[in-house]
């Protein structure tokens, strides 16, 4: 027998609200480069990503061209990049000159999403100025390297999201004929740490392919190490580049873990409010905003960024992270009626990371 529709007795409606999804990226770079210099097969329009540098042989760039050995540099790097986007920066009307470096970067910003800059082929000194200036106020990473070591293209150092390392002065090589892989000395390193997850890596001691180590004087990595210039050394037959830190001084690691724990918080929370029909201006509404606070801390501390809770020599508790949130009885009707939930806090103790070690000891009979 045919059996009516449960309908007519149950009405049964399913709704499906998709999450939001974040387009940031913390394992992009960006490689702002000169057009080529013959026509290719294809043509690179806006922002293009691509994953080995063979393919910009198809655009008409040559093997011997600084995108190309930028690109090479890059891929050789173990963890490698799964691709990097590549941006021309264009001529002005005249042709003699080029657009302003941050007209450069802004197009690729609004054609994709990449963190890491590197001007490959652009390395005066007003355009890594302003290079700074740019990834300084939209969030990025920006990476140089130079060769010249009594020609830093640096003035002002209090730069938070941007690094340089020296790269000159090849062990093995004649001044005038350093190896041309050492010219991307920079991208090589971004290359390498951007394929670890923020928060479980540090910059030190990575070995870097294809680049060679510099030979300096104790005075001259003294002079570059006051300047928070990195650099790339010989160590107990290992070839490892050496700091890990911006110009302002900060560790490359934090600023990038940084941003990383600020954008789950955001897109969390988002797809909180957004999932859910309504999150009640209660203290169950905003319990459920301080849960993802507190998962969200507790991923940073499980992958290695914010510090695990230790305790003193009295065996009280010094906790990673703690989160306050407001009661909602404690809140203003005006509070309530804007909507806007304020109080919400938390403060971590970053785990850090071990660069150097001093052991003392003594040996008796």
């Amino acid at each position: 027998m045919k059996n009516n529709p449960l309908d007519d007795i149950i009405k049964c409606d399913v709704e499906i609200s998709s999450p939001g999804s974040s387009d940031v990226s913390f394992d992009s770079i960006l490689l702002v480069v000169a057009g080529p210099a013959a026509k290719g097969t294809a043509t690179i329009s806006g922002t293009t990503a691509i994953s080995k540098a063979d393919e910009l042989l198809d655009y008409g760039y040559k093997t011997d061209s600084p995108a190309y050995i930028a690109a090479t540099v890059a891929f050789s790097q173990n963890p490698s990049p799964e691709e990097l986007y590549i941006v021309v920066r264009e001529k002005t009307a005249e042709k003699s000159t080029y657009e302003d470096v941050t007209t450069t970067l802004a197009r690729a910003n609004s054609e994709a999403s990449f963190y890491g800059i590197h001007l490959t082929e652009f390395r005066d000194s007003t355009d890594i100025e302003a290079a700074k200036t740019w990834a300084e106020a939209n969030e990025k990473l920006y990476a140089f390297e130079y060769t010249d070591i009594d020609s830093c293209p640096v003035k002002n150092f209090s730069f938070y999201r941007t690094f340089g390392i020296f790269s000159g002065l090849a062990d093995g090589y004649a001044a005038e004929e350093q190896p041309a892989e050492n010219q991307y000395a920079a991208l090589a390193w971004m290359a390498k740490c951007f394929g670890y997850d923020p928060g479980t890596e540090t910059w030190n001691l990575k070995e870097l392919a294809t680049i060679v180590p510099t030979k300096l004087s104790t005075e001259q990595k003294k002079a570059l190490g006051a300047k928070n210039i990195n650099t790339f050394l010989r160590y107990a037959g290992c070839n490892c580049a050496m700091g890990g830190m911006t110009l302002a001084g900060e560790w490359i690691d934090v600023i990038r873990f940084r941003d990383w724990l600020k954008n789950e918080l955001q897109i969390r929370t988002f797809n909180a409010l957004k999932t859910n029909r309504k999150v009640p201006f209660t203290d169950g509404g905003i319990g459920l905003i301080e849960g993802i606070m507190v998962s969200t801390l507790k991923d940073g501390q499980d992958i290695g960024g914010i510090a695990p809770t230790e305790y003193d020599d009295d065996d009280n508790p010094i906790y990673g992270y703690t989160v306050t949130v407001p009661k909602a009885s404690d809140l203003t009707e005006a509070e309530r009626k804007s909507r806007k939930l304020t109080g919400c806090k938390w403060s971590a103790r970053l785990a850090g990371a071990i660069h150097a070690v001093e052991i003392s000891g003594n040996l008796t009979v």
